[in-house]
């Protein structure tokens, strides 16, 4: 079993993305505990942000972590729970599922951690951080709908939409919704080369 304090401590930092009021994202590169790999992101989420639609990962375990702040909410299989500092909260895959988010009226921060990390979720964070950056998020500070189902389609992809059977959304919604997406401007972050996915 890996160690809470393995997971808490500072972690290596890959690329750092500041947005408004607070937001910060970090992308944390793979790196190894236990003998098991990570790839991970900590975010300050500012009151009132985060929140995200549910949805599941496929063969990806999450764990997350309240690093600062008093408490997170999230949903875990259908129940909303509450994370305070000490808890860990993990996702196994398949479970539906929103991550943490800010329901209190200061800022928090989160760590997530992926396990194993697949190449997917990097291009994920760092579309997600750019987004922040630019001021291309919604007031959640998440992606725009069609941006985070653009994500969603792209080769390699992990995470998926709760609640409706993967094969559809495979062959039939994502396809649609990358094809709008790119219709109107939305692209995963460069610098990653598309034969990594594969």
């Amino acid at each position: 079993m890996t160690s809470d304090g393995d997971l808490r401590r500072d972690l290596p930092i890959f690329e750092i993305y500041v947005g408004r009021g607070g937001a910060r994202l970090e992308i944390h590169p793979w790196f190894f505990v236990a003998g098991r790999q990570y790839l991970g992101m900590t975010r300050v989420l500012p009151p009132g942000t985060g929140r995200a639609p549910t949805h599941v990962h496929t063969g990806v375990v999450q764990r997350s972590f309240l690093l600062a702040g008093a408490q997170a909410g999230y949903r875990n299989g259908g129940r909303t729970r509450t994370l305070s500092p000490g808890d860990d909260m993990i996702i196994e895959p398949g479970v539906p599922h929103t991550d943490p988010y800010n329901d209190t009226d200061a800022p928090i921060v989160v760590r997530s951690l992926y396990s194993p990390g697949p190449v997917w979720l990097l291009s994920f964070a760092r579309t997600l951080g750019q987004a922040l950056r630019d001021g291309k998020v919604n007031s959640q500070q998440e992606l725009h709908l069609p941006h985070l189902l653009m994500m969603l389609g792209t080769p390699g992809s992990v995470t998926f939409a709760a609640g409706i059977p993967l094969g559809v959304q495979r062959r039939i919604l994502l396809p649609a919704a990358t094809r709008f997406a790119k219709h109107r401007g939305h692209a995963p972050a460069a610098g990653l080369r598309a034969h990594i996915f594969r």
